[in-house]
């Protein structure tokens, strides 16, 4: 499942892209914002970082990073390491919620790749791939990330998944309603069980999910449609990301187990709080790339944008001016106030 397009968004404040495959569907996102640049480490970042704290019974120990970020290294025994001392580590899992980003010791080298030329890089097929730069609010990357944060998914045949990170795992739920397919019992619950798993793959590529995964299958599947659904999904996730991942035919009670290897911070968690509400700079940044939209398609027009009093407070206290690069890009003709609304607002002067 090769990747056959990315499109990249440039604006005030954040850069997203999304890649495609060949069938138009979005496999893998990214977003690399301005507040990121000296506080967040990423994937295969390799840096000094020195050694806090060294826990035998835990295997290893933490780390500072630069820009006060928290991870754990894994250490051998005899590793030779002492409290206090700087190591090269490299980053190989980010911080998502609740948990600290994960290094290893590394041998110092320069990184000749940015994150995004690595991400890139790491796609199926992607490598020679250039990149499409579309304006602000280009809908299929909006479409890309609605659909990265949204709980429910529908299944190209009809029915629904419905994802839901917890503490401990991702379950998933398979809802068969709106279905209709014909043919004996074990027959139609592989083909529907079949195209859950490929479009479970595909969303843990595109959310950046990771760990424990439990799939809901609906019944009745004999051992033969098990072990049929298993190499389903390692297939089809192996044709959208290099991470590294197990899975177990069902169980008796319809349950698909899965295990996959932490890469980049989950993409819920990049832009929603733990309530599944935007974060004060998402709903920012949202609002300052529709205000950037509206002020392409009327380049003559004097623009206001009214922000959510939360995110307002955010961008004035962010220390990135982001009016400032509003005004070198479009002219003094932009203007930005607080509001008391819940969501951003554009209007014309």
């Amino acid at each position: 499942m090769a990747v056959t397009r990315i499109l990249k968004e440039v604006v005030v404040g954040e850069t997203r892209r999304v890649a495609f495959d060949q069938a138009g569907r979005a496999i893998a996102l990214r977003i690399d914002r301005w507040s990121d640049a000296s506080t967040r480490p990423h994937i295969g970042d390799i840096v000094d970082a020195r050694l806090r704290a060294i826990h035998p019974k835990q295997g290893g120990g933490f780390v500072d990073l630069p820009g006060g970020v928290d991870a754990f290294v894994r250490l051998a025994e005899g590793h030779g390491f002492t409290e206090g001392q700087v190591l090269s580590v490299q980053i190989v899992a980010e911080a998502r919620r609740g948990k600290l980003a994960r290094v290893q010791p590394a041998n110092p080298a320069p990184i000749t790749q940015s994150p995004a030329a690595r991400w890139q890089a790491a796609l199926p097929g992607a490598a020679a791939i250039t990149e499409e730069d579309v304006p602000p609010g280009h809908p299929d990357i909006e479409a890309a990330f609605d659909e990265a944060t949204s709980e429910t998914v529908t299944l190209p045949a009809g029915g629904t998944l419905r994802i839901q990170p917890t503490a401990a795992l991702v379950a998933v739920d398979l809802d068969t309603s709106g279905r209709n397919d014909s043919g004996r019992a074990v027959a139609r619950a592989l083909r529907i069980n079949t195209d859950a798993t490929r479009q479970l793959a595909r969303q843990i590529s595109l959310r950046n999910l990771g760990g424990a995964i439990v799939l809901d299958c609906v019944s009745p599947i004999n051992r033969e449609a098990g072990l049929k659904l298993r190499d389903s999904f390692l297939s089809a996730f192996a044709d959208l990301s290099q991470r590294h991942a197990k899975a177990l035919a069902p169980s008796a009670f319809g349950l698909m187990e899965a295990s996959v290897a932490w890469g980049e911070t989950p993409i819920s968690d990049r832009l929603l709080d733990c309530n599944g509400e935007p974060t004060d700079e998402t709903l920012c940044l949202c609002g300052l790339r529709h205000l950037q939209r509206e002020a392409g398609a009327q380049p003559m027009a004097r623009l206001t944008l009214a922000l959510p009093r939360r995110a307002f407070d955010w961008m004035t206290i962010s220390g990135l001016d982001l009016q400032a690069r509003l005004d070198e890009t479009f002219g003094a003709r932009l203007t930005i106030l607080s509001s008391d609304k819940n969501k951003p607002e554009v209007f014309q002067t």
